[in-house]
């Protein structure tokens, strides 16, 4: 997984709402409004795919 992918998915996993409620509570543009939930499934995927050496 690459960071293009990474950033691909997190834009199909943003939803208005979410993105309201975090402009509300002080974030600043730009963001997508991906729930927390989907921000650890896409951690579970970079940590299977990503090696340290």
């Amino acid at each position: 997984m690459n960071i293009e992918q990474i950033m691909k998915d997190l834009e199909k996993m943003g939803t208005p709402s979410v993105k309201k409620i975090f402009i509300n509570h002080g974030v600043q543009e730009p963001l997508f409004g991906v729930k927390i939930a989907d921000l650890k499934k896409i951690q579970k995927k970079i940590k299977k795919t990503t090696y340290f050496h």
